[in-house]
């Protein structure tokens, strides 16, 4: 089968990873290329795989000139490279692959990441008649619910993680604080206001000012990263929290974390979780759509209000304090993340999927 995973951009973030995670899986036995943007972080590896990407124009910008330009582009790819499936993980990228469809007849699938809370219309224009993977039920709920697309055309497959990386190196700084004893909570999310990273801030600020044990670590890169170091200088919270930048290798910095927070706003099925239960790392998170379907509250982490501060800082000094409780909460990520999140039920549901397209078609 011959399949192009269509994204507007491969940066290092939980969507280019579900696609570098598919291409890896399942390059050996079908034709993988891809197509994004020129520039992407994650592009090396998708590289080394032996995979080429086809550049497209930032799909973000709506002008008429720019998307007809992508649609001729895709026709002449699905053409050449007799594309069987499109499978797409941008709600215009996959406006535009319906287009090409049109012309190519080639089967078009879609992947919903977020639990989107706005652009409902262009959502249902760009997603009706098609099939649909959502990651979360939360994020198939709300597109049956506001976007008002059918049931029958989505199924939730639940996002896996790659486990291994070949970069063992870890930030000094990170394995210093661990030499020091230190007990270490970290938040790994793209640095932007959704993320809640400035919440991340004033958890760290509350909770380190109780207990100087406790040091925090955040790992990401993104457009709030030059605020919020002006924040943690301004405030002299340099030797609290630790700004390590974004990491092509998180589950190797994972082995020296005691505790994942995540204070975002909005997610899907956000990865970072994934990735901390496979290390035995309970997660204290917001109680948000997609992210509460990953953690059982009191079993392999916590779930707060969003924009709760304190309810962030007493569950991480809670764990500090309870050892028998963290010890617990340990092996239950572990464990959480074997059941319901392990590569080989995320890659033989995506198989499923695509014979089916195919046989169908």
């Amino acid at each position: 089968m011959n399949i192009l995973y269509l994204n507007n951009e491969m940066t290092i973030g939980g969507v280019a990873k579900c696609i570098l995670k598919l291409s890896k899986e399942l390059k050996n036995n079908n034709k993988i290329i891809i197509a994004s943007k020129a520039g992407g972080a994650l592009l090396p590896e998708f590289e080394k795989l032996g995979i080429i990407n086809y550049p497209i124009l930032d799909v973000e910008n709506k002008a008429p000139h720019n998307i007809i330009l992508n649609i001729e582009r895709l026709i002449k790819l699905v053409n050449e490279q007799k594309i069987d499936i499109i499978h797409s993980h941008h709600r215009m990228t996959t406006l535009i692959a319906k287009v090409v469809s049109k012309f190519t007849k080639v089967e078009v699938i879609h992947t919903q990441h977020l639990c989107i809370e706005n652009k409902f219309k262009l959502t249902k224009l760009a997603l009706s008649n098609i099939s649909i993977i959502t990651v979360s039920e939360a994020a198939k709920r709300i597109l049956i619910q506001k976007s008002r697309l059918k049931d029958k055309n989505i199924e939730t497959i639940y996002n896996t993680i790659e486990t291994y990386s070949e970069n063992k190196e870890v930030d000094y700084e990170l394995i210093k604080l661990k030499q020091n004893g230190y007990f270490i909570v970290a938040q790994v999310s793209r640095i932007v206001d959704y993320k809640g990273v400035y919440d991340f801030v004033e958890v760290a600020k509350r909770t380190t000012k109780i207990n100087s044990m406790i040091k925090f670590v955040l790992l990401g890169d993104g457009p709030e990263l030059n605020n919020i170091r002006e924040i943690v200088k301004n405030e002299k919270l340099e030797n609290d929290i630790y700004l390590l930048g974004s990491k092509d290798n998180v589950i190797e910095h994972l082995k020296y974390i005691d505790i994942l927070i995540l204070c975002s706003y909005i997610e899907g099925l956000p990865l970072a979780p994934l990735e901390a239960f496979s290390q035995g790392v309970p997660v204290v998170a917001t109680n948000i759509d997609g992210t509460n379907e990953e953690i059982v509250n009191g079993y392999n982490g916590y779930l707060v209000e969003m924009k709760d501060i304190e309810s962030f800082k007493e569950n991480i000094l809670r764990l500090y304090f309870d050892k028998d409780t963290f010890v617990k909460m340990k092996k239950n990520a572990e464990r959480k993340y074997k059941e319901f999140f392990n590569s080989d039920v995320y890659i033989s549901k995506h198989v499923e999927k695509y014979k089916k397209l195919k046989e169908n078609s």
